[in-house]
């Protein structure tokens, strides 16, 4: 699970940032050192992106820490409808699941069985259910 805390920090990272630019070019439009029209609506901007990346990235994967921790999760079976670009996600009856892009092995069209956390379904185990062969996966890693 080391992708999982890995990304769980560089989010939380993104996050201080976004709102340290926010809290930076709020004080220069206090100072009224904005020269421009579009930097007077920048701290607006950082602030829905801080806001939008804590809803749906950050928050989710720190309510799942305790699982991860515990070693509970959560268990799917589908046919995965889609694999992102990036291959960091893929889709399975409609819902999109968070997996290590090295350890994705799956394709278009195969039946597996998901173990994720609850809230950011990050995935832990993917085991091809058609084939009934186990994907590599976070724990196998440490074998």
């Amino acid at each position: 699970m080391r992708y999982y805390l890995l990304n769980l920090a560089m989010h939380a990272v993104i996050l201080a940032v976004l709102i340290l630019l926010a809290c930076i070019f709020t004080r220069r439009n206090r100072k009224r050192k904005t020269k421009s029209v579009i930097g007077y609506f920048l701290p607006s901007l950082f602030a829905v992106l801080a806001i939008l990346d804590l809803a749906f990235i950050t928050a989710p994967r720190l309510m799942d820490v305790s699982s991860v921790a515990g070693r509970s999760y959560y268990y799917d079976t589908g046919e995965v409808t889609e694999v992102s670009f990036l291959k960091n996600s893929f889709t399975v009856d409609g819902k999109t699941y968070f997996i290590n892009p090295m350890r994705l092995k799956i394709k278009v069209g195969d039946t597996v069985r998901i173990k994720h956390t609850q809230y950011s379904r990050f995935t832990a185990e993917v085991i091809d259910v058609s084939n009934s062969e186990t994907l590599p996966s976070e724990t196998e890693e440490k074998k």
